[in-house]
């Protein structure tokens, strides 16, 4: 197998899929603490900067009063002066109430400025000395504007350590994330190990092989399941010894027979006991693969609420800082793909679960609700949702012709729609080149007491030899497409528990046409 084999292979295990959604996890997660942080840092640094430029202008603003007042310019630029030794100051100006510039003072040594901030304090009269007549009346002396001071402070060093920040938190995110990966795959390793020994022992005896047991060295509910499997085995090891030895008093039994009821006798035999067999696998598995489902579920549950609560923080960050990427994308986009895939997850095991009850009850031989107002051209329409949706029509037409206004007819509405979906399989396995048109139709018949679906196909027909044996199980005259053998032995089954009849005429080499009666609810 190529390394890009393995890759695909991969791709479509448990452990990648668990693999993706930490990694999306883990990356909304420190994207959002990792954001939060720069944006709080900068805000920090900016309002430091504020208080700085302010503090600086009030300072001159309070020594400047008598000065200002008597528009004293030398001891006024004096001052100044001092100020602007600061090494961030690039400019200050000083004006009288009235607007008029008494000082604009740019150092010599300061560099062109990048940007800047600007902080403009009021100069007032402040605590002046009480007056004979406020001391006499008891009323303040008023406070006077008297001018204005404004300060402009070089802000290059903010912005630069605004980079520093900004690269410094990026680069130890990123470290930190990947690390949590690497340490998150090793983790999802050795859990799902277990998982993966149970696949493969699970593939092996599908393969046919009852004599491998599954090997697990933890005790987790894998390591049950294949506790569990490993006894099916043995009991199949043990059916497969037990038909081999009836075979064999069979033959014995039958040597006075003619040949052709002997052959007949052992194929029902043979067939009866794997079906058995196959019903006992069927429903061990759908019982062991419910448990990680529900897991997977409530996983998918919890995702969809803590992206909620995620969200609302994650656009107000959006509308201060403006859009940003999360995940590869941009935000807007993000949070559509995130609570798509979230809800993705919970309907398709919310669909697995429903799929493997289905195959559980049919396994133990169980009668699913029968109802008496089952529509058959919603049927039909499902059982085409579901061909299409797994792109099993390839190049070929399938036409619907349903007529309208149908009586309801009492059945399940899940069986007969595995009946469709069977008669559509088989009719698409018999088209040459995967090319050509199915035509499915419904009606009703002439008495009006039954519901006719007809399933036709453009396929190289069925020869007259083989006809009588199609609805026997693990008959198939297509093995080599697909075919199972299996298909219109079960539906040929649903239909009779329906109190129908299913009906076959092919032409060999010009198609197939089968017909599915079943009664109106009366």
């Amino acid at each position: 197998m190529t390394s890009f084999n393995r890759f695909q292979t991969y791709r479509r295990s448990f452990h990648f899929r668990l693999f993706v959604i930490f990694t999306a996890i883990t990356a909304i997660i420190t994207a959002v603490f990792s954001t939060v942080f720069i944006v709080r840092e900068i805000h920090s640094s900016k309002r430091e900067a504020s208080e700085k430029a302010r503090l600086l202008a009030s300072q001159l603003a309070n020594s400047i009063r008598l000065y200002l007042y008597a528009e004293d310019r030398d001891n006024l630029w004096r001052l100044a002066s001092d100020i602007a030794r600061h090494p961030q100051v690039v400019r200050i100006v000083i004006a009288g109430n009235d607007g008029k510039i008494l000082v604009n003072m740019r150092p010599e040594s300061t560099q062109t400025p990048g940007t800047t901030l600007s902080e403009t304090v009021a100069v007032t009269s402040g605590n002046l000395p009480t007056s004979a007549e406020a001391a006499l009346t008891g009323v303040p002396t008023p406070t006077y504007r008297l001018g204005t001071v404004r300060l402009d402070l070089d802000t290059g060093d903010l912005a630069q350590r605004i980079r520093e920040l900004i690269i410094f938190t990026s680069v130890t995110t990123l470290s930190f994330w990947l690390l949590v990966l690497f340490l998150g795959f090793k983790a999802l390793t050795w859990m799902t190990r277990s998982f993966n020994a149970l696949m493969q022992g699970v593939q092996t005896i599908r393969q046919g092989d009852y004599s491998v047991r599954i090997v697990t060295e933890s005790n987790d509910e894998p390591s049950w399941a294949a506790e569990a499997i490993n006894e099916l085995a043995e009991s199949l090891k043990n059916r497969e010894e037990q038909n081999r030895q009836l075979q064999e008093e069979l033959f014995h039994a039958m040597k006075l027979e003619v040949q052709e009821e002997k052959q007949r006798l052992m194929a029902k035999l043979i067939q009866t006991n794997r079906m058995t067999s196959l019903g006992l696998l069927v429903s061990s598995m759908a019982h062991e693969i419910n448990n990680p489902n529900g897991s997977i579920r409530l996983a998918g549950q919890f995702l969809t609420r803590a992206w909620k609560d995620t969200l609302p923080i994650l656009e107000g960050v959006a509308r201060e800082e403006g859009s940003f990427s999360l995940g590869g994308l941009p935000f807007d986009k993000a949070k559509e793909e995130i609570s798509s895939s979230s809800e993705t997850i919970v309907r398709n095991t919310a669909r697995i679960e429903r799929v493997i009850h289905d195959l559980r009850a049919y396994s133990l031989g169980e009668r699913n609700e029968f109802r008496t107002d089952v529509n058959i051209n919603q049927v039909v329409n499902g059982a085409l949702a579901i061909i299409r949706a797994h792109g099993r029509q390839g190049d070929m037409t399938i036409t619907a012709d349903l007529a309208p206004d149908l009586p309801q007819v009492t059945g399940n509405h899940h069986q007969l729609e595995q009946v469709i979906i069977n008669l559509l399989l088989n009719a698409i396995q018999a088209m040459p080149d995967r090319r050509g048109n199915i035509s499915i139709t419904t009606s009703v018949s002439p008495q009006g007491n039954t519901v006719l679906i007809r399933v036709q196909d453009e396929g190289d027909g069925i020869p007259p030899e083989y006809r009588d044996q199609l609805c026997e199980p693990f008959f198939s005259t297509r093995i080599d497409k697909g075919g199972s053998g299996l298909g219109l032995y079960i539906s040929n089954f649903i239909v009779s528990e329906h109190k129908g009849s299913l009906d076959i005429d092919s032409v060999e080499g010009k198609g197939t046409t089968v017909t599915v009666q079943v009664p109106v609810t009366g």
